[in-house]
Protein backbone atom coordinates (compact mmCIF):
# COMPACT_ATOMS: atom_id res chain seq x y z
CA UNK A 1 0.00 0.00 0.00
CA UNK A 2 2.87 2.33 0.82
CA UNK A 3 4.40 1.74 -2.61
CA UNK A 4 1.14 2.63 -4.36
CA UNK A 5 0.82 5.80 -2.29
CA UNK A 6 4.41 6.90 -3.05
CA UNK A 7 3.95 6.08 -6.73
CA UNK A 8 0.77 8.18 -6.85
CA UNK A 9 2.58 11.14 -5.26
CA UNK A 10 5.40 10.85 -7.78
CA UNK A 11 3.06 10.67 -10.78
CA UNK A 12 1.02 13.56 -9.40
CA UNK A 13 4.17 15.69 -9.07
CA UNK A 14 5.26 14.88 -12.62
CA UNK A 15 1.83 15.80 -14.00
CA UNK A 16 1.76 19.04 -12.01
CA UNK A 17 5.18 20.05 -13.33
CA UNK A 18 4.17 19.15 -16.88
CA UNK A 19 0.97 21.13 -16.53
CA UNK A 20 2.94 24.19 -15.37
CA UNK A 21 5.19 23.90 -18.40
CA UNK A 22 2.13 24.11 -20.64
CA UNK A 23 0.00 26.64 -18.76
CA UNK A 24 2.64 29.37 -18.27
CA UNK A 25 3.58 29.77 -21.97
CA UNK A 26 -0.09 29.45 -22.91
CA UNK A 27 -0.99 32.28 -20.52
CA UNK A 28 1.80 34.43 -22.00
CA UNK A 29 0.61 33.80 -25.56
CA UNK A 30 -3.01 34.52 -24.66
CA UNK A 31 -1.99 37.75 -22.92
CA UNK A 32 0.08 38.90 -25.88
CA UNK A 33 -2.70 38.08 -28.33
CA UNK A 34 -5.24 39.94 -26.19
CA UNK A 35 -2.95 42.96 -25.97
CA UNK A 36 -2.45 42.93 -29.73
CA UNK A 37 -6.21 42.81 -30.32
CA UNK A 38 -6.84 45.69 -27.92
CA UNK A 39 -3.98 47.68 -29.44
CA UNK A 40 -5.25 47.20 -32.97
CA UNK A 41 -8.74 48.29 -31.95
CA UNK A 42 -7.36 51.40 -30.25
CA UNK A 43 -5.26 52.20 -33.31
CA UNK A 44 -8.32 51.94 -35.55
CA UNK A 45 -10.35 54.19 -33.27
CA UNK A 46 -7.65 56.87 -33.02
CA UNK A 47 -6.38 56.75 -36.60
CA UNK A 48 -7.52 59.13 -39.33
CA UNK A 49 -10.43 58.13 -41.54
CA UNK A 50 -8.99 57.60 -45.03
CA UNK A 51 -12.22 56.32 -46.59
CA UNK A 52 -13.57 59.80 -47.46
CA UNK A 53 -10.34 61.11 -49.04
CA UNK A 54 -10.38 61.22 -52.88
Amino acid sequence: MQMIQNSYRGISLVLDLGLDRILIPLAIVVGLAGGAMIGSELAQMQGPDFQNIR
